[in-house]
């Protein structure tokens, strides 16, 4: 199988055989990895390829995504910060 991701995006999935993964299958994975971890290419990138309710609705749900991005993002897409749930406290 091949990647649908393009080889530049490879340093963001060290840890992951980037030929296994897949635009669709895939996106919480992609999309998560790439707004923590992403510059404005990425960003870019990712807005051409998913929908801003598909980016806004992983961003809303991920635990994956820090406090910080999560903020940056929230003002980015116009998302209130008490949806996001990486903005919460967690119980230990």
């Amino acid at each position: 199988m091949q990647s649908n991701l393009p080889k530049n995006l490879n340093k963001y999935f060290w840890d992951t055989n980037i030929s296994n993964l897949s635009l669709e299958k895939n996106s919480t994975y992609i999309i998560e990895r790439l707004l923590e971890l992403g510059d404005l290419n990425e960003l870019e990138w990712l807005n051409k390829n998913y929908s801003k309710e598909q980016i806004s609705k992983i961003l809303q749900s991920s635990r994956r995504i820090s406090p910080k991005t999560g903020n940056f993002f929230s003002i980015y897409y116009g998302i209130p910060k008490e949806s996001l749930v990486c903005m919460k406290k967690h119980s230990i």
